[in-house]
């Protein structure tokens, strides 16, 4: 017997086998290594449990009454508490989702669970009833009022196994402590200790995933059992096959006469389970199996764990003894405890107009018997009178929303505001930014965001461009170390327009090989309530070709350092393309952890185009470049349906800019511009691009 800390794991779920998650067992083992008297002292234990389970296994396993229950109890009872770590994410499961988990513990250790009926022939006589009860606490250990489901916004929902994490459990000889997390490092679905294992009172709990607690939310019924198997862990029992994570290997046994040897599975296999003795068929429907089609308990397993709640180890005889239950609130509940409450929005607090949030409500210290939302800014509240509801933001601004549980002892309430952002798409057709026309404020629906100081934010740039005289700018020399800028863009509509690309310019210097400033390119399909990086190249890839890496300031990037980069082919954007309201937020942060005062990185040029779009405007304007080729003076023809701004350029196939008409308006009707008048460009080949209310039709030109 060599591997004793247990996990459960299911592998129809992950696509993994369960050997694979061993790291849980050589935690145990580690521990047991620098005590390896525990280990002799734990080995000698479960060898006393093996021998007197084979003589109750001789008299049919007879339950007696012990001293340990509560005396007028047909039933044990253990008071259960619930540690949500959360950090406001869908974690922070329901009351409803643990109420449900607890519900399905007490079945399955009193075998009421319908599924009996589906337990095979050989195995149907042999299906104990452990007679537990799981019941939530109502007094916490200094007798205050609680409903056994306590949150903890921790980090540490993202678990690690060590031993500082287990900072919340309450007493195990009065409670059995569940700590709900997110993730488990070492890929585990839930794990626990055997009682003597000799491990510190605080780790004696049980550490299980969100998804795995009842079947409801988070839960679900596939893997409902899995927190049915950890107390059978918490309550002495090893896996079917014995102790040590390696289903399927060898031939094992659990020291549980009436469970026959086996070699444990990790798929429901029915019709071939005699690995380990051909006349012997194994109990593959067990609770402690990692078959994921978990039904029973045997009668030798119930009373495994009727005598662990009768023994001293970790103190377990003391659970559902009378003086206990009183003293957990089982027996005589605590009473005048009003409900305290916590109000959530998913996906966040800011959401598109016209468009809904779920609001969960999370109710601690007691249970309320009513509930109430309501909202300002004429908000639209699907169910009022419930738990959770939905709610449709119609205007724009800030709305409060609040909520009120109520019980016959008082009530609580709790506001939130949400960020109602416009929900209408501003840009639906081509759009070239090219930031020409702005001085000190931005161009239209642009925002500026700076988390780490004013001072601190994109620039603009003056006589600095790919095109034109301006640009976006950071100007790293003056940022320190992790400070973040961000331009947050208007929304695109990708969705009617098919095809569409969103393109930018960006031209970026390296101050030392040491720096690592991020840049990157983030999305958001909800107004901004969530952003998913679509972009997020590493800064050396950002520099190559283009400022390279230098101490000198990057004060003026030439035409062939500005890179091109597609946005909307990267596949992190894909999940965007069907989306009508996209918007870009262009993240900047300096030399993260670094010492700061880095170079600088250009933004410009961002287009949004459509191919047919532009194909419609290009047979719209009949922009026409004649003569061409030639080798003197070249005329720009196009005409206008309507009133329209209109800019041109003249660059060379490298990028340089030789001619440039500075945006104006021009009135309906046909018009020409003009450039080489002198014949004083060189020959070659060159393109001409004419920007129409902001669109960019090219053309391209040969001078002789």
């Amino acid at each position: 017997m060599r591997h004793f800390f247990t996990f459960f794991f299911i592998s129809a779920v992950f696509g993994l086998t369960a050997q694979q998650f061993c790291y849980t067992s050589e935690k145990q083992e580690e521990w047991f290594s620098k005590h390896p008297e525990l280990k002799a002292r734990f080995d000698k234990q479960q060898q006393e449990s093996s021998e007197l389970d084979q003589k109750l296994f001789k008299t049919g396993y007879r339950r007696t009454d012990f001293a340990g229950k509560s005396a007028s109890a047909a039933n044990y009872t253990i008071p259960v508490v619930f540690h949500i770590l959360h950090t406001g994410g869908v974690e922070n499961i329901s009351d409803a989702q643990v109420i449900d988990a607890v519900s399905i513990l007490t079945r399955d250790f009193n075998s009421a669970n319908s599924d009996t009926s589906d337990v095979v022939a050989q195995f149907k006589n042999g299906i104990g009833n452990s007679q537990i009860d799981f019941v939530l606490a109502t007094r916490d250990p200094n007798g205050n009022c609680t409903n056994g489901i306590i949150r903890h916004f921790d980090s540490h929902t993202n678990w690690t196994g060590d031993f500082s994490e287990y900072i919340y459990t309450w007493p195990p000889t009065k409670y059995l402590n569940v700590y709900v997390v997110r993730n488990i490092d070492f890929g585990a679905a839930g794990y626990t200790y055997l009682p003597g294992s000799g491990i510190p009172t605080d780790m004696d709990a049980i550490v299980i995933l969100d998804g795995y607690v009842g079947s409801i939310g988070l839960g679900s019924v596939f893997k409902s059992r899995a927190l049915t198997h950890e107390v059978g862990h918490w309550l002495n029992l090893p896996h079917v096959w014995g102790y040590n994570n390696d289903p399927g290997q060898v031939c094992g046994d659990d020291g549980v006469s009436d469970t026959p040897i086996t070699k444990g599975y990790t798929s429901c296999n029915l019709t071939n389970a005699t690995n380990c003795n051909s006349s012997i068929v194994e109990n593959v429907q067990n609770y402690m199996d990692y078959s994921y089609c978990s039904r029973m308990f045997t009668k030798g397993q119930s009373s495994r764990m009727n005598i662990s709640l009768n023994g001293t180890l970790n103190g377990r005889n003391n659970l559902s003894s009378n003086s206990n239950l009183i003293a957990t609130g089982v027996i005589n509940p605590a009473s005048n405890c009003v409900p305290q409450l916590d109000i959530l929005a998913k996906p966040n607090l800011t959401v598109c107009s016209g468009k809904a949030l779920s609001l969960l409500s999370f109710t601690s210290i007691a249970n309320p018997t009513t509930y109430s939302w309501s909202s300002t800014n004429s908000a639209a509240i699907a169910s009022a009178g419930s738990p959770s509801t939905s709610i449709v933001f119609n205007n724009t601004g800030i709305t409060t929303v609040f909520c009120t549980v109520s019980n016959s002892f008082g009530s609580e309430t709790k506001s939130l505001s949400v960020l109602v952002e416009n929900g209408l798409t501003q840009i639906n057709s081509n759009n070239n930014e090219s930031f020409e026309s702005v001085t000190n404020s931005l161009p239209s629906s642009w925002k500026r965001i700076n988390p780490s100081s004013p001072s601190q934010q994109w620039e603009i740039t003056q006589g600095i461009a790919s095109e034109g005289v301006k640009a976006m700018f950071i100007p790293g020399e003056s940022f320190s170390a992790n400070s973040i800028a961000i331009l947050e863009s208007p929304s695109y509509d990708f969705l009617n327009n098919p095809g569409a690309q969103l393109t930018i310019k960006y031209a970026y210097a390296m101050e030392s090989v040491q720096n690592k400033d991020i840049f990157k390119v983030q999305a958001s399909a909800d107004c901004g309530g969530t952003w998913t990086d679509v972009w997020y190249p590493l800064n050396t890839f950002l520099a190559n070709g283009s400022g390279g890496i230098t101490s000198e300031l990057y004060l003026s990037p030439i035409a062939d350092q500005w890179k091109i980069k597609n946005i909307t082919t990267d596949p992190h954007f894909y999940s965007f393309l069907n989306a009508n309201n996209v918007r870009f937020r262009y993240y900047f942060q300096e030399d993260v952890n670094g010492t700061g005062l880095g170079n600088r990185l250009y933004l410009d040029q961002v287009v949004f185009s459509t191919p047919v779009g532009i194909n419609e405007l290009s047979r719209e304007v009949s922009f026409q470049v004649f003569p061409n080729p030639s080798n003197a003076i070249i005329h720009l023809g196009f005409t206008l349906s309507s009133s329209s701004q209109i800019s041109a350029q003249v660059i060379t196939i490298s990028g340089s800019v030789v001619c440039n008409f500075e945006p104006n308006f021009f009135e309906t009707g046909s018009h020409q511009l003009s450039f080489n008048e002198l014949a004083n460009l060189q020959a070659g080949i060159y393109f001409v691009n004419l920007n129409v209310n902001g669109v960019k039709l090219s053309r391209k030109v040969i001078i002789q």
